[in-house]
């Protein structure tokens, strides 16, 4: 992009069982990540790009600690029982817990048209105040290697900026990009293309366009940042949730099906089933919308199915004594998230889920492989049980195939 530097009751395919030569259940595609979030996966579903949001690291202000541990990795045919696993960028800007849970920091990757070149939706370590919330510095970075093997990290769009200058959604200044999408619309002139950035913090999914005219062998080209997308803010003005109001959509995540059809996923204010999907052509002209979700982190799509991951799904911890009453939050101990399957060409089609857990990104095979970043808030080695944790032990980060052999009817779950 940037030069110089099994059908179960019809929804659920046959495809999602393993064969007879593997045993059911998940299949680990990827272990030892940090924070594993955004997946994405190129046309023939031979490799998948995944984001670590990294552990942080030494310098600490109160329960926030920085360091540049975030990095790109990048799954050769994971498909295989044993994918080539490698670090593709490294070094990128992280801010977790003392524990190195919880990682703020790059939340989305995806591969250019440019061989080797990979943008990052994270921050810009030169902008970062650990002292202020909002100050994270926020940016669409470009990564990369040279033909020379020379590597390359760049500060290319700033987001933060276009967040304190157009404020689409007119609340608070706050940019925290949380996915990215890059759109080739041609297959042939390289380098072409755009990118799609879902931001939470601006409640907006940004469009950044290059001026590939405007490049120089010292310089990348210019850029335009636009409002592709805006959802109005109903939080309080210090960015918490107003119970009294309605949900705030919040993007977190992104794909497009082989149409060129963009898919935004909401977290819905971490609400129960205030979550939603919306499907845009490339244009950013509404399609079609499905509601019903809780804290969605990742979306993929295949032909005929959306999938969906519930972070903390069916419903998220709630603080004792403020437990919805239609659910029960997650017991003790019970680590909660979900990922969702549906027919999105059938009106009303039923939801079948599986439980993960805590998924975020999620990417699709050729051969109707599912893979999803679990364990997506804890580093490699996990989470220990203690009075801070409400999900008891967490395993590491990974990348897990899933199996929906076992895919539940969510009306039925209960």
């Amino acid at each position: 992009m940037v030069t110089a530097v099994v059908v179960l009751a019809g929804p659920v395919p046959a495809a999602f069982a393993h064969g007879d030569d593997r045993p059911d259940g998940p299949r680990v595609v990827a272990e030892g990540l940090d924070n594993p979030r955004q997946l994405n996966s190129d046309q023939d579903g031979n490799l998948v790009v995944v984001v670590e949001a990294g552990r942080g690291g030494p310098d600490c202000v109160g329960e926030r600690c920085a360091g540049l541990t975030g990095a790109v990795t990048l799954i050769e045919n994971p498909h295989r029982d044993e994918p080539a696993v490698s670090t593709v960028v490294e070094g990128l800007l992280s801010v977790a817990a003392p524990d190195a849970s919880f990682a703020e920091g790059p939340g989305g990757a995806d591969a250019t048209d440019v061989d080797g070149q990979y943008i990052v939706a994270g921050y810009d370590p030169e902008r970062l105040d650990l002292s202020v919330f909002e100050a994270r510095g926020a940016s669409m970075l470009v990564a990369g290697t040279e033909e020379n093997g020379e590597e390359y990290l760049l500060a290319y769009a700033d987001l933060q900026a276009a967040e304190e200058e157009l404020n689409p959604d007119g609340a608070q200044i706050d940019s925290n990009p949380y996915a990215v999408l890059y759109v080739d619309e041609d297959d042939e002139v390289s380098p072409d293309g755009y990118a799609l950035v879902a931001d939470a913090g601006a409640n907006t999914v940004w469009k950044v366009e290059p001026d590939f005219s405007t490049a120089t062998e010292d310089a990348p080209p210019e850029y335009e940042i636009t409002a592709w997308a805006t959802w109005p803010t109903t939080a309080l003005p210090d960015g918490t949730d107003d119970p009294e109001g309605p949900a705030e959509f919040v993007p977190t995540s992104l794909t497009a099906d082989e149409h060129g059809n963009v898919y935004v996923g909401g977290l819905g204010s971490v609400r129960p089933g205030e979550g939603a999907v919306v499907q845009f052509s490339a244009d950013g002209t509404e399609l079609g919308r499905w509601d019903g979700f809780t804290a969605v982190t990742g979306v993929a799509v295949d032909r005929g199915h959306l999938y969906v991951s519930q972070l903390f799904g069916p419903t998220p911890p709630m603080p004792p004594g403020e437990t919805p009453a239609a659910e029960a939050p997650p017991r003790p101990g019970q680590v909660p998230g979900q990922v969702v399957v549906v027919h999105r060409h059938h009106e009303d089609a039923a939801r079948y889920a599986i439980d993960v857990p805590l998924p975020a990104g999620l990417a699709t095979g050729r051969h109707g492989q599912v893979y999803a970043s679990v364990n997506s808030v804890a580093p490699a080695e996990g989470i220990a049980e203690g009075p801070q944790n409400p999900f008891g032990a967490v395993g590491g980060g990974a990348v897990w195939e899933l199996d929906f052999s076992d895919a539940y009817r969510l009306e039925d779950a209960g």
